[in-house]
């Protein structure tokens, strides 16, 4: 049966994001602190790293299943989720730590390349932007529900809770996302509370351009 362009083109895109993902977190569990400042299991400390993870194990379902021919409603709404939460990874680079360190870190243009050097290039721009092609352009043959699209909340919700236990309560990391503005614990909910609501709008807009007819 001849394939559309539109299959081959996910299929591709998704066998891209699979491979340069997995390949971009071996390179940085290995890579040490020229890179974004840590290495073995505490790369997945930071939400670039999970937010990765989830898309790439979202991604290896999704071409197992349409090359079956048969994608499951689990197995959509799970990789809606992978996207919502690259889309974060890469408009919380993009909009908050590169302005942020070129501003008060000082270097300019040589800082926001920082970020998108080596194979943070892959977890901060190309995974999130081929995943964004993939979910919101190419899978238009399954709408998203408004109560699917609240389950694009799940990872930032949990990573919060975790980072504001290790952060706030045990104390074994520092405040590096700023949700404390400084150490000022009690204005941590604030952040929190911020981060949700940007991931809701991701999920929202994500979800009105998929289900836009075409």
């Amino acid at each position: 049966m001849k394939k559309s362009a539109r299959y081959i083109a996910d299929v591709i895109i998704n066998i891209v994001i699979v491979a340069s993902t997995v390949l971009a977190i071996v390179l940085y569990f290995f890579s040490g602190p020229d890179n974004l400042g840590s290495q073995g299991v505490d790369c997945f400390k930071y939400f670039t790293t999970d937010s990765n993870v989830v898309a790439f194990v979202a991604s290896l379902l999704y071409i197992i299943f349409r090359l079956k021919g048969n994608v499951p409603k689990w197995v959509r709404v799970f990789k809606f989720v992978g996207t919502v939460a690259v889309t974060l990874t890469f408009l919380t680079v993009v909009f908050f730590l590169v302005p942020t360190s070129a501003i008060f870190g000082g270097g300019g243009l040589r800082v926001a390349l920082f970020f998108f050097k080596g194979n943070v290039f892959v977890l901060h721009f190309s995974t999130p932007v081929l995943s964004i092609i993939s979910t919101c352009f190419l899978e238009k043959d399954f709408p998203i529900t408004k109560k699917q699209a609240l389950w694009g909340l799940v990872p930032t919700a949990v990573y919060a809770a975790v980072y504001a236990i290790m952060v706030i309560v045990v104390k074994r990391w520092y405040d590096w996302y700023g949700f404390t503005f400084g150490g000022r614990f009690e204005l941590a909910p604030v952040a929190i509370i911020g981060m949700l609501l940007v991931t809701l709008a991701i999920a929202l807009v994500e979800r009105l351009i998929r289900n836009k007819k075409r």
